[in-house]
């Protein structure tokens, strides 16, 4: 609610519900195409589609090096004794079991369980279309059963749903969990900027990063 505040202060325009299918640049300009719908032209795009990051970053751009995974978030009733309480175990094939306020639940994940299946980046492959085709089997107990090892109340946690959703990471980091941000600028005159970044503070490092970079708007610099 806070960020819809501040957009629609800041006079942006938001659009839902529109497939994109291209983006290009030419030199003064760059080009969104929506599917079925008219183009949109800025003097910069901001390319921020996670999964399809690579799909949508126009010809010519380097290869970001993606790799997906098809992840599992389980989320429980928990026990009493639990349920003001989040628990993260960290550094290693861990769990953790943390509020989902959303549904009034918790969220339960494991870094050995959540990952079902991973595949590297391929151009034209739509990840979404992977994960709807996958049979989405739950993992949940297997991650209560090794949870309970570390928080006994665990055990009697009740399953009530699981979400299933595609996790998007560079390649590199594909066996270590690390977040670092990805921010590429291609395209004519570096108009097309792609960033992809895992984590929700990662916001913070790209307003950074853009306070670095040069832009110019109708003939002004920025």
């Amino acid at each position: 609610a806070i960020m819809l505040t501040r957009l629609r202060t800041a006079g942006v325009e938001l659009q839902f519900g529109q497939a994109v299918s291209a983006i290009t640049s030419a030199p003064g300009t760059a080009t969104v195409a929506i599917d079925g719908g008219d183009a949109l032209s800025a003097d910069y795009v901001f390319n921020c589609t996670y999964a399809n990051l690579q799909n949508l970053a126009g010809p010519g751009a380097p290869d970001f090096n993606l790799a997906h995974e098809i992840a599992e978030v389980t989320l429980v009733q928990p026990p009493p004794e639990l349920a003001e309480v989040g628990i993260t175990v960290m550094d290693g094939p861990f769990f953790s079991c943390i509020p989902f306020p959303a549904r009034g639940l918790h969220s339960l994940t494991h870094v050995r369980y959540t990952p079902h299946r991973g595949w590297p980046d391929q151009p034209g492959e739509d990840p979404d279309q992977q994960l709807q085709a996958y049979d989405k089997a739950t993992s949940v107990d297997w991650m209560i059963r090794d949870a309970s090892r570390f928080v006994p109340a665990i055990a009697t946690a009740e399953p009530l749903a699981t979400l299933f959703e595609v996790k998007t990471i560079l390649r590199r980091n594909a066996g270590d969990d690390g977040r670092p941000i990805l921010f590429e600028r291609h395209g004519a005159e570096g108009r097309l900027i792609s960033i992809l970044g895992g984590k929700l503070d990662n916001i913070y490092d790209a307003l950074q990063r853009l306070d670095q970079e040069s832009f110019e708007f109708e003939g002004a610099s920025s």
